[in-house]
């Protein structure tokens, strides 16, 4: 886990790094803790004059051996009627006094008795095709490098990346543990990282770096809050949103203020005009210039707020230049005029903001469903 904060005490057991321009953070070691063994204890009295352990155990006296047939008939008819009192309660039924197995042993056995039933796949209109690309742990935003592997964000306690090889499989952990990585971006130029061929990953109100051997720095750690969605634009230019109402850019050196919103926006999708097109929480798409001046403030409303994603058609492979919308559980498909298509239905968005929504160098369309486990690909065909 990265600390925010630079040269700051840690508690536990602290490893230090060496982050961007020689600042120096540290990962905390998560120590093991040590439970002693609990024994179970004899019935026992300690006297306090010589402290002497007396142990008490049941002893039957002559008298009880030697047990007269009346106290024998009489306990027998008190047993007898507690029996029938047993009985009529319910007896060995799970109403009655006997144990019925705890929760966890009912959860268990009713794990092994149930498979998993995998959800089924959404629907799309003829010349569409789906199919589960991947199944990862809770996935959260993708980025591509150039030969296919596919990177993947993770939510909370998931605090390492993965790396999913081409074609689908073998899944991988990549990089060290970091505070809550939901955010990534290949970086292929090393323009913000430094290192060609590195992973931004954003998260915990940090920017920071996956090198190619596994390695990580901190690149950035001021100017925003916490990083929610990151593209690059034409010219190379990182630009992200925040989770404060505003879009920061930096081209290298410490990101600034590039747009000052009205409302929070969540995904970011740039065109082949270096356009930015921002889905914001309110429902509404806005296109802003490459210099940051509002272009048109409601090119499409009344969508699903923060689970509204979006990424431009990459020419090829049949779906054009056209912007595609993951609008919470539809996909649609919009012209340069606003005018939308549904495509498919029946995808699972979410968490708020955290869907991953890109096309590949396949040139098909891939979808992260958190709740799933699973990375879907959308290509083009009959």
């Amino acid at each position: 886990m990265l600390s925010a904060g630079f040269g700051r005490e840690v508690a536990c057991h602290e490893q230090g790094w060496t982050g961007a321009r020689g600042f120096e953070y540290h990962r905390k070691a998560y120590l093991p803790i040590n439970f002693r063994d609990c024994s179970r204890r004899t019935c026992a009295l300690s006297t306090m004059a010589n402290h002497r352990m007396i142990r008490f155990r049941p002893r039957l006296s002559q008298r009880g051996l030697e047990m007269s047939q009346r106290e024998f008939t009489s306990r027998l008819l008190v047993a007898s009627i507690f029996c029938f009192f047993l009985s009529a309660c319910g007896g060995g039924d799970s109403n009655g006094l006997t144990a019925t197995p705890t929760s966890v042993s009912m959860l268990a056995a009713d794990r092994k008795q149930t498979p998993p039933v995998e959800s089924a796949l959404p629907t799309m209109v003829p010349g569409f095709n789906i199919q589960v690309y991947s199944n990862v742990d809770q996935p959260m935003k993708l980025s591509f490098g150039p030969d296919g592997a596919l990177y993947v964000g993770r939510q909370g306690g998931n605090n390492r990346i993965h790396r999913i090889a081409p074609e689908g499989s073998p899944v991988s952990e990549f990089g060290p543990p970091m505070a809550d990585p939901d955010a990534v971006l290949f970086d292929a130029t090393g323009r913000i990282s430094g290192t060609p061929n590195s992973v931004l990953v954003g998260g915990g109100g940090i920017l920071a770096a996956i090198f190619p051997n596994q390695t990580a720095t901190v690149v950035f750690n001021t100017g925003f809050t916490d990083v929610n969605d990151m593209k690059f634009d034409g010219s190379g230019r990182l630009i992200f949103s925040d989770d404060l109402p505003r879009i920061l850019t930096s081209s290298g050196s410490t990101p600034t203020v590039l747009i000052s919103l009205p409302i929070r926006a969540g995904s970011i999708a740039v065109d082949r005009n270096n356009r930015i097109f921002l889905a914001l929480a309110d429902g509404t798409i806005s296109i802003y210039k490459a210099d940051g001046t509002l272009e048109d403030s409601a090119f499409a409303t009344g969508l699903a707020g923060l689970d509204t994603y979006l990424a431009f058609g990459p020419g090829a492979g049949g779906f054009g230049h056209e912007l595609y919308v993951l609008n919470g559980s539809d996909l649609l498909r919009f012209d340069t005029n606003g005018k939308t298509t549904l495509i498919g239905s029946g995808f699972s968005a979410g968490p708020s903001s955290g869907t991953g929504f890109v096309f590949g160098p396949d040139k098909a369309l891939y979808v992260s469903e958190y709740s799933n486990n699973r990375i879907l690909k959308i290509t083009r065909g009959n």
